[in-house]
């Protein structure tokens, strides 16, 4: 594992209770649009957890900075605490860029992204990678919310040309049946999301007969549903 410095530059509140933050990098970050990095904080060395997460990447590889998301409770963990106090010009470290939601090398395969919250945050390189190069694919896209107060990044779910956008508000949940009945037999379907919701989703869609190698997924520990 290497290492690279960064250093925070903002933060913003782009709906209730979810943030996005930006670092500028020592050097050029490697990373494919779809990948995420593990960020250490130095001021976190006593949360329970260890002194970093994980966090998808929602900013491009030849941006100047490298973004992400998060969400801040009213009880903050040690590590939270710690970002959320983070000055302009503080250092952190990250870790090599990981993960397999990275778009496959045919722009024929249909695609299902499937996000439970923030969850969301794993299609937002892709699809931004999708529209700077001007590269239609068919894309669908599922969104799990608490409430639509946060949905996020609608300008850019807005700007793609999705096959199919479907937003579903709680207490209503999304199904894998759902997923099989409104997407072609030979997507690659992606999930993202709380562990309990991608394990469900993915168990659901292999008992309908999806197979292993059609199922990318990723999901966030500690959170049992969509976050």
């Amino acid at each position: 594992m290497s290492y690279v410095q960064v250093f925070f530059e903002r933060r913003e509140e782009v709906v209730p209770g979810i943030w996005q933050y930006w670092f500028r990098s020592e050097r050029t970050v490697d990373f494919v649009p779809g990948q995420y990095v593990d960020l250490f904080l130095p001021g976190a060395t006593a949360d329970p957890r260890g002194g970093s997460r994980t966090f998808s990447l929602t900013s491009l590889p030849d941006e100047p900075s490298i973004s992400f998301i998060t969400k801040h409770f009213e009880l903050q963990t040690p590590y939270k605490h710690a970002l959320e106090s983070l000055q302009a010009g503080q250092s952190a470290r990250i870790g090599d860029a990981m993960g397999d939601l990275i778009l496959p090398k045919s722009p024929d395969m249909p695609l299902v992204f499937v996000a439970g919250g923030i969850g969301v945050a794993s299609y937002v390189g892709m699809l931004r990678d999708l529209l700077a190069r001007k590269e239609e694919r068919p894309v669908f896209l599922f969104y799990q919310l608490r409430a639509r107060r946060e949905q996020l990044f609608r300008d850019l779910t807005d700007a793609y040309p999705l096959q199919l956008k479907e937003i579903i508000l709680a207490p209503n949940s999304l199904t894998a049946q759902e997923i099989k009945d409104t997407t072609p037999p030979e997507s690659l379907v992606y999930l993202s999301g709380g562990q309990g919701f991608v394990e469900d989703l993915r168990a659901g869609l292999e008992t309908l007969g999806t197979p292993r190698s059609r199922i990318v997924f990723d999901y966030y520990d500690g959170y049992t549903q969509e976050i």
